[in-house]
This record gives structure tokens, C-alpha cells and sequence, in this order.
């Protein structure tokens, strides 16, 4: 029997990275990707599993994710579900300090990606009649937090976009969710906290949820939400 195929984006570390040991622990096939090949290929031997596939990709660029999912896809057969995790939090700043290149070409990775990455799986879905899409969302899509105009936009725009995805493929199969996994001891948001002072760097670090516990909830709603 033919494993089912999550791709998952940002998937060489943190969450996404937790995200694929849980599904590959429920006896699923995982395609991680990411920018980086050297964090790709850790992940690689810290799961070391003949159902893990890892890809370099840029989530931006529409033909970087097109060819890493048609990869996978020759590997272990058609996606049943996408969990779009890829995303950055540069640049923190206030907003007239910020660099404008930089405040756009987050856009591009948390918004576009999204966009590029659900593009790219979701003809093959429809056609098919099912699949899952869990895209990463966050209280930042609701709530303005200080230095992070840019993510805080990125993750309304996300959050606009899941309803949208829900509204034209639901009925057609496709299962869509927007999580939110709280805050998260990751390297991004780590790395968020020491550049700008707010309520989020004042949290204490021993209260930040570690990153499996999100990842096995995410697993548990590609793999169980249904049911």
C-alpha cells in the first residue's frame, strides 16, 4: 500500500522539522524542503528514514517550488497534504527604520510562498478530490506587535488567504487549515526577541512551548482531522 505524501515547507528545522518526525512516525512519506542545504541534509540524519526525501527550495520563486514538488512527487507518489512552515520574521524594526527591500521580500517568502507552494499542488488535489492544506498562521495576524510590522502583515494576509482557500476548494475536496502554534522556543523567533524589546522578548524563555508540541498537533491534524 502506497504511504500518503506530506511536503512541508521550512522543513529542515523546528517545527517543521517536528512536523516530519511526527508524521513520519504515523506511517506517512514526508518531502521536507528548505533554502539550506547543509540544515537539510542534519535533518536528513536525524530522521533517517527511507520514507524522507529532502529538496532545496525557495518558496518565492513559483519554478524553485514547482520542480521540489514535482520531485517528491516522482519520489512517493502524488501530495495528499501541504503544511506551509517556511516563513521569516527579518526585518524587526520600526517601520520607519526598517529596510524597504527587506520589508517587501518577507512578502514575497510568507505571503508569496503560500501562495507559490499551494499553486503548485493544488491542480493534482482537485483533481484527485482530496487533500490537505495547513498553512502557519499566527496572533500576529490579528494583533500589531512592535518591530514586526512586516511579519504582523504577512500573517493577516495569510490569514485572508486560508479563508480563501477554503471558501473555493472546499467543497471540492481539499481540506484547509490555519494554525497557530503559540510561541515557540524556535531559532527564528529567538533570534526575533534579542533584536527588538516587546512583549513577546519579555516572555520568559522557560514558558515558550518547545517545538515538537505543535509539530505532533499539526501532525495529528493532517493525519487525524478528518476524523
Amino acid at each position: 500500500m502506497t504511504k500518503p505524501l506530506a511536503f512541508i515547507t521550512g522543513g529542515s528545522r523546528g517545527i517543521g522539522l517536528e512536523t516530519a518526525r511526527d508524521l513520519l512516525g504515523r506511517g506517512w512519506s514526508v518531502a521536507i524542503s528548505a533554502r539550506s542545504a547543509g540544515t537539510l541534509a542534519e535533518a536528513e540524519r536525524e530522521l533517517n528514514s527511507p520514507d524522507l526525501m529532502v529538496t532545496t527550495c525557495d518558496v518565492a520563486d513559483p519554478a524553485s517550488i514547482a520542480r521540489a514538488v514535482a520531485t517528491a512527487e516522482t519520489a512517493f507518489g502524488p501530495v495528499a497534504a501541504l503544511v506551509n512552515n517556511a516563513g521569516i520574521i527579518d526585518p524587526v524594526a520600526e517601520i520607519a527604520d526598517a529596510d524597504p527591500k527587506a520589508w517587501t521580500d518577507l512578502l514575497g517568502v510568507n505571503v508569496g510562498g503560500i501562495f507559490n507552494a499551494c499553486h503548485a499542488v493544488l491542480p493534482g488535489m482537485v483533481a484527485r478530490g482530496e487533500g490537505v492544506i495547513l498553512n502557519m498562521s499566527s496572533g500576529a495576524a490579528h494583533r500589531a506587535v512592535p518591530g514586526w510590522s512586516a511579519y504582523c502583515a504577512s500573517k493577516a494576509a495569510v490569514l485572508m488567504f486560508t479563508q480563501s482557500l477554503h471558501i473555493e476548494y472546499g467543497s471540492r475536496g481539499i481540506r484547509v487549515h490555519g494554525f497557530v502554534p503559540g510561541a515557540v522556543k524556535t531559532d527564528m523567533l529567538m533570534g526575533a526577541r534579542a533584536s527588538y524589546d516587546n512583549a513577546i522578548a519579555r516572555i520568559d524563555a522557560d514558558d515558550l512551548l518547545t517545538p515538537d508540541l505543535p509539530g505532533r498537533c499539526i501532525g495529528w491534524i493532517v493525519a487525524e482531522g478528518s476524523e
